[in-house]
């Protein structure tokens, strides 16, 4: 498997987790030490790997709720043999995400260390 191809199938595991977080081991997509961060109210807000697996898991899943599908791979940047960066647009329920994305190989398996977001649409 290629690098790319590698970057690509995390990123739909991610996916995955997203839309139904019961479907993916959350540690196979990111790495315990991994922040989220996003702006909200002029904020910085940041979750930690940990925090961010129990939000995910405390909120109904899109797929319980019916809502739609939609997620895209914006861009990827191979950087290094170890390193990459990706740009993805996932919609969560009525919020429709860009997230970027910095991607580390680590003991031959790649992980999502960095996650930042924001809104690029709210279906409210």
């Amino acid at each position: 498997m290629t690098q790319t191809q590698a970057i690509v199938a995390l990123i739909e595991d991610y996916f995955h987790l997203a839309y139904e977080p019961e479907s993916r081991d959350f540690n196979q997509v990111f790495h315990p030490s991994c922040l989220v961060q996003w702006l909200q109210d002029g904020q910085l807000n940041t979750l930690s790997a940990p925090d961010y697996a129990a939000l995910i898991h405390a909120r109904p899943s899109p797929r319980s709720t019916g809502a739609p599908r939609e997620e895209a791979i914006l861009c990827t940047e191979n950087i290094s043999d170890s390193l990459s960066t990706a740009t993805v647009r996932v919609r969560i329920g009525k919020k429709l995400f860009n997230d970027h994305f910095v991607l580390h190989r680590l003991a031959g398996s790649w992980l999502i260390t960095n996650k930042s977001s924001f809104v690029a649409h709210n279906f409210d």
